[in-house]
């Protein structure tokens, strides 16, 4: 199943770069003194690239019913390539970056800059969750420390969500901050079904697909936090931007190693799949 997790990681990360690009063009609208967007058509493509990509996300879902999804922590979460330990810490460790230079440095431009740092303090707890579960999500026995994890994670993603809100109360353009609050909520359900497999409630799946598309987001939404449209980056604009790309690739190491863990149903003696 390793080609079918190629396959769908691939279109992600393609689905997700088209993204970045429309939004960034997106953020070229965004001119002005007062900081209104122009009316433009690629406000439309942002919205229909986001529809279509989940969509597609969806429906190949459908094609992989064809096999059997992992319901255990240890068999769904197993990474199979070489270096793997070392791969799945990476985003806890960019994480755990984007939090200290969001702690050191919330930002020129920010209304709240003591809730930014706490939230860059979020961060490194989120990226602690991330490590915990990377060292410990096959081990036998070690469920509670994975539910540990996963609750770091979600506190995280929720102040995160929280502080989002906040900026956005005094922003009267919806588009500079929509795909952002988007993208934080989609990240919440991709943790929330994958910590299914720590709380006997797998749904396998849902995962993969939750996964996806919340990686696919944080791809597209990296370009939000280094205000590629010609303003000033700062180091609290990269913290959020490297926020982002950590989650992006956390997320695709979570739908990558499941989906490589499907296996093919087998057969009855008539040569018909079993139905569950």
């Amino acid at each position: 199943m390793r080609s079918e997790a190629y396959k769908l990681s691939g279109f992600t990360l393609v689905a997700g770069a088209v993204g970045f690009l429309l939004r960034w063009l997106q953020d070229l609208r965004i001119v002005g003194e007062d900081g209104l967007a122009d009316n433009a058509p690629i406000s439309w493509l942002v919205a229909g690239v986001i529809v279509l990509a989940a969509a597609a996300v969806k429906v190949y879902m459908l094609h992989l019913r064809q096999y059997d999804a992992p319901d255990q922590a240890k068999e769904a979460l197993a990474g199979h390539t070489p270096f793997y330990g070392a791969i799945s810490l990476l985003p806890a460790v960019l994480l755990a970056m984007g939090g200290l230079l969001q702690v050191v440095k919330p930002g020129d431009t920010v209304l709240w800059p003591t809730m930014h740092r706490i939230c860059g303090g979020m961060m490194v707890l989120g990226a602690f969750g991330a490590a915990i579960l990377a060292m410990n999500m096959t081990k036998e026995g070690q469920e509670r420390l994975c539910r540990t994890g996963v609750w770091l994670m979600l506190a995280f993603t929720v102040y995160w969500l929280i502080t989002g809100y906040r900026d956005a109360a005094s922003d009267p353009v919806v588009w500079r901050f929509v795909v952002g609050i988007l993208t934080r909520c989609a990240m919440l359900l991709g943790i929330y079904y994958v910590a299914g497999f720590f709380f006997n409630a797998p749904h396998p799946r849902q995962a993969v697909l939750a996964c996806n598309f919340a990686a696919f987001l944080c791809i597209m939404t990296a370009v939000d936090g280094s205000t590629l449209s010609g303003e000033h980056v700062d180091l609290g604009s990269l913290a959020q931007s490297v926020a982002y790309v950590a989650m992006a690739m956390q997320f695709l190491i979570w739908a990558f190693v499941i989906t490589e863990n499907f296996k093919t149903k087998p057969l009855t003696p008539a040569g018909q799949e079993k139905k569950k």
